[in-house]
């Protein structure tokens, strides 16, 4: 049984989506062989063949160009489709969204419209933050009071090092005149160091 146009555009589409140039390029020529005065489709071809490299072409030579520019379409004859993959292209994976379901409710027997639509799907962000108040409330788990722990040793050490040295009477307040306050401190200097030498 031949296939159809639209079948086979589909296939075609899917070829390119999966990076199968080749393919894509030899089913659009099938579809061209079936449709021959469809130009939207021999531009479509001519925009796949526009992104493989010369040397990947399947006979060497480079595409030929036609003896006058043909004219880009204007932005509003872009169907929902081609402005869904001009927005996905770019990461707008929203926007796409959007083009495609409004796609996919023009031509809802397209499969290969429902297949990228849900495509985009995982691909959007979540929409809406979840309703959290209208959640099912799980009881909170009894927590069992943590087993107390050793000091690490880091605590230890931190403890040891501003510990008061046992034997040695605690010092003296500083005094509030920064005079004072700095022969004070040199004497506690000066017997801290005598007293490191008469222990050593």
């Amino acid at each position: 049984m031949p296939e159809s146009a639209a079948d086979l555009e589909q296939r075609a589409e899917r070829a390119v989506r999966r990076g199968e140039l080749h393919a894509a390029l030899q089913l659009f020529e099938e579809l061209i062989a079936l449709t021959p005065g469809d130009e939207r489709v021999r531009q479509r071809m001519e925009s796949v063949r526009a992104l493989l490299q010369p040397a990947e072409l399947s006979d060497g030579q480079r595409p030929t160009e036609p003896d006058e520019a043909e004219p880009r379409p204007a932005a509003g004859t872009f169907t929902d489709a081609e402005q869904g993959e001009l927005h996905a292209s770019a990461g707008r994976f929203v926007e796409a969204l959007r083009c495609y379901e409004r796609a996919l409710a023009a031509a809802p027997e397209n499969e290969l419209i429902r297949e990228r639509l849900q495509e985009l799907r995982e691909l959007a962000p979540p929409g809406a933050r979840a309703d959290l108040g209208s959640a099912e409330q799980l009881p909170a788990p009894a927590s069992a009071p943590a087993p107390q722990r050793a000091p690490s040793r880091s605590t230890k050490v931190a403890h040891a090092s501003f510990a008061p040295i046992e034997g040695e009477p605690a010092p003296r307040p500083l005094p509030r005149d920064p005079v004072k306050m700095l022969e004070a401190l040199l004497e506690r200097i000066r017997a801290g160091r005598r007293g490191a030498s008469t222990r050593a």
